[in-house]
């Protein structure tokens, strides 16, 4: 009895040992937690995914550290160690990030539209796109697609926003600016000056040689070698799963964003506002009352009784939007009112608000907040029509909005003084939304991701 006992729990034992080895290794690691038209995302798939894509995160606050030196390096340093160690914690993981799936799902979505317009790549093309990844920036092995020219006005606000950042560069690191000669000072260039540089250097603005494309390739090449050993392996990726999994979404991504850009416009019809915001409908008809047959300026009121403390101290001006940028039934009233109008009061989310309307313009070129608002939604909308298009199915992926935020927001572009907001933490369950796009960074034996939607340089406050 003694030995049929021990035998029969014996053999419980290593039924529960069996059923759970077969649930941890077969049927967990297939668990099904998207489909895009039919094609599955398993389990599996998502620990590959994730384990690369934390990696890269890791990367590139490797890449920022860098680049910066005291307390800021050691946190970019921190934050990398962080993710380093999510990443070993992700095989096996039943934690699911909506970030990451999201980003799956938008792969295939750009992988199928790209292939119904026609994109069609070979594996000769497919490594060499992904040995680009590991190549110098200014030495690319694959041609870049350019982004739209500027129209003039836009081209002049990034000159001058550039303009503004070198002389900032310069006096903070304590160089003058544009300081006059003293009198009787030596020009510079005088005949007979000393020359700069040493005898027999290389002439300052003598054109750079032409990159050697094959030194760069072996060199990416073996940047990609270490990657696979390093990075593929601990994630259970082969090489050809990298390739389809995310080179072949990026080339996608790349190719579909620059055709939905080129067709984004750079001016669009604008209002230049300036808003009153109040916590109640009667503070909200006494702001009306002031600012109309009271005889008080709209923006001592708004400097004084203005909840949005923001733009109060501008007198309440949030500058010139588009019918992106305010909430709508602001932009509504905004664009309906002709200028000089104030209008008001009208209920948001946020309070009652009394808006003045100051100038209107029907083909005002984009800022570059505004451009890249635009090119943002041009994307949001490309991708609801891909899900209507094709099938999406997951418990783990919600694309709609976030929800609005608590108190109002200004326009970024707003000639406001606002607040550097500190560089936070990174979600160690997320990845970014950009597809993965890696610049080897040179403390790094892989690659790094960079985003490939980069907008034109921001502009000028006094184009606000």
């Amino acid at each position: 009895m003694l030995y049929i006992g021990l035998a029969a729990a014996a053999g419980i034992i290593v039924l529960i040992l069996g059923i759970g080895a077969f649930y941890e290794y077969q049927i967990k690691p297939n668990q099904v937690l998207a489909t895009v038209n039919g094609e599955e995302i398993t389990r599996e798939d998502y620990w590959r995914y994730q384990s690369v894509s934390l990696y890269n995160q890791a990367r590139t606050y490797e890449d920022y550290a860098l680049q910066v030196t005291g307390q800021q390096q050691t946190q970019f340093l921190t934050y990398a160690a962080q993710l380093d160690q999510a990443r070993e914690d992700v095989w096996g993981s039943t934690d699911v990030s909506e970030a990451t799936i999201s980003q799956m799902i938008e792969d295939k979505l750009y992988v199928a539209a790209a292939e119904a317009e026609g994109f069609d790549v070979s594996d000769e093309e497919l490594q060499t796109y992904a040995l680009n990844n590991f190549a110098p920036a200014d030495q690319p092995l694959v041609t870049p697609i350019p982004s739209p020219t500027m129209i003039p006005e836009r081209a002049e606000w990034a000159t001058q926003t550039a303009e503004a950042a070198q002389t900032q560069q310069a006096l903070a690191m304590g160089t003058p600016v544009g300081t006059p000669a003293a009198p009787g000072a030596t020009p510079v260039g005088t005949p007979g000056a000393t020359p700069v540089g040493t005898p027999g250097a290389t002439p300052v603005g003598t054109p750079a040689s032409t990159p050697d494309l094959a030194n760069v390739r072996n060199n990416a090449q073996a940047e990609y070698e270490l990657f696979k050993d390093e990075v593929l392996e601990e994630a259970r990726m082969s090489p050809e799963q990298y390739l389809e999994m995310f080179v072949r979404p990026q080339m996608a991504r790349e190719t579909i964003n620059a055709r939905i850009i080129s067709e984004v416009p750079q001016s669009a019809p604008q209002v230049e506002v300036a808003h009153v915001l109040v916590g109640t409908e009667d503070l909200a008809n006494q702001v009306y009352e002031r600012v109309t047959t009271g005889g008080e300026s709209f923006e001592e009121v708004a400097q004084s009784v203005s909840i949005d403390t923001v733009t109060a101290q501008t007198g309440g001006q949030l500058g010139w939007v588009t019918d992106q940028q305010l909430p709508d039934e602001l932009t509504e009233a905004a664009f309906s009112a002709e200028p000089g109008t104030v209008v008001g009061p009208i209920e948001t989310g946020y309070g009652w608000h009394v808006i003045k309307v100051i100038d209107k313009d029907d083909n005002r070129p984009l800022t570059a907040t505004q451009y890249s608002m635009a090119t943002e939604q041009a994307r949001s909308q490309w991708l609801e029509q891909q899900r209507e298009t094709y099938n999406v199915s997951s418990d783990h992926y919600d694309p709609t909005p976030s929800p609005t935020a608590e108190t109002f927001v200004p326009p970024a572009d707003a000639p406001t003084p606002v607040a550097v907001t500190p560089i936070a933490a990174p979600d160690l369950s997320a990845t970014p939304v950009a597809g993965p796009q890696f610049t080897a960074p040179e403390a790094s034996p892989a690659a790094t991701p960079a985003s490939s939607d980069a907008s034109p340089a921001a502009t000028p406050d006094a184009q606000g």
